[in-house]
């Protein structure tokens, strides 16, 4: 079996680590695709079976031509599965099966509402009508499948629920970690620091957050805010102008697990999300989490059993659950045992792999 995965953006990060190696293990040959221009990530060369190529389309006037590249690409070899990640991944691969009707392409739809608070009419349009053109329709939770339904008013029935899977020994508790993170911050011993990772994009809800923490550090003195992500919004820096040295901006960072480490809880504020990694890597690491209730939220998180779920744009629940959780240590301790044995149960990252390859397998034999 010879399957592609097709992206927008980097193939580097974890989640196409985890996946092409555990699917390397189990005989499938894996080629990664880049749709702009970039590099083989520095794991790939540790990984037997697998490849990495780029499309060159840099820019939308490109797509045409990255679309042709593709269809060649997927004849020349031999793909059985084209495995599309994020918005015009999906639109050049249902176009390219056009070239190349032999190919199964399968889309993976990672959000639920983004395309339609950013995009434009054509935008929601398109990402409806590659939904049902593609042979195949994955998401990553309950909650996303039932948005296509609902929402995006998609006509199937056969979308797939495929959870993410987490490195465990990676995202896991680290004294170690949390000490030099703090050093390089200069957190005091004492300080209470609540973090958030995401990248500053409209919607991830940094703006509530430092809404909220202007209540909590006139509760919590000691209170610091902790945001790791690429980009920056011109609102969110006018709005933590007024905390300074009490709000910290760590930029883009490839430490990720060690920043957590280095928090004391984290806080997750977005007002969309289909399935949120970094959710699932915070409660790895032990941190007792409070996140809104969106997207797949509460298929990972039992209300105050192993995290904290609050109304999505909420500022003073924000604020009063974490200063809640401050005041009770115990409480905390219960949070943060009970989410990592959750998270480490049922998000692994065999779980992902299997469940991958049971669909692939299924899908190749219904040819």
């Amino acid at each position: 079996m010879h399957v592609c995965h097709l992206c927008d953006t980097s193939v580097a990060g974890d989640y196409f680590r985890n996946l092409t190696a555990g699917l390397a293990q189990k005989g499938v040959r894996v080629s990664l695709v880049e749709l702009g221009r970039g590099t083989p990530p520095k794991w790939l060369a540790e990984i037997p079976n697998a490849s990495y190529s780029c499309l060159g389309a840099t820019n939308k006037l490109q797509y045409p031509i990255a679309v042709r590249r593709l269809a060649r690409f997927l004849k020349d070899e031999k793909i059985d599965i084209l495995h599309t990640h994020l918005f015009y991944s999906g639109v050049i691969g249902i176009l390219a099966k056009r070239l190349h009707s032999m190919t199964i392409v399968a889309l993976m739809r990672h959000h639920t509402s983004v395309v339609r608070m950013l995009g434009s009419r054509i935008h929601i349009a398109a990402d409806k009508w590659m939904a049902e053109k593609a042979d195949h329709v994955m998401t990553v939770s309950q909650a996303a499948r039932d948005y296509m339904v609902s929402v995006d008013g998609i006509r199937r029935s056969d979308i797939e629920v495929v959870y993410l899977g987490f490195d465990f020994e990676k995202f896991s508790p680290n004294a170690g970690d949390r000490k030099s993170v703090r050093l390089e911050f200069s957190f005091a011993d004492e300080d209470f620091v609540i973090g958030y990772v995401g990248n500053f994009a409209k919607g991830k809800g940094h703006i509530q957050l430092i809404e909220a923490f202007a209540k909590i550090a006139s509760e919590v003195p000691v209170a610091r805010l902790l945001f790791a992500g690429g980009g920056m919004l011109l609102e969110v820096q006018k709005a933590a102008a007024r905390f300074a040295g009490q709000i910290i901006f760590a930029g883009w960072r490839d430490d990720i697990p060690a920043c957590l480490n280095a928090m004391d809880i984290f806080v997750q504020p977005s007002l969309s999300e289909a399935f949120s990694q970094v959710l699932i890597e915070a409660m790895g690491v032990g941190l007792p989490v409070i996140a809104t209730n969106v997207g797949g939220a509460n298929e990972v998180i039992e209300n105050k059993v192993n995290g904290i779920l609050i109304t999505p744009a909420d500022t003073l629940a924000i604020s009063g659950k974490v200063v809640e959780l401050y005041r009770d240590v115990e409480l905390r301790r219960k949070i943060s045992l009970a989410g990592r044995k959750s998270v480490c149960d049922r998000f692994a990252v065999q779980q992902l792999v299997e469940r991958h390859l049971e669909l692939y397998e299924r899908w190749i034999a219904e040819i």
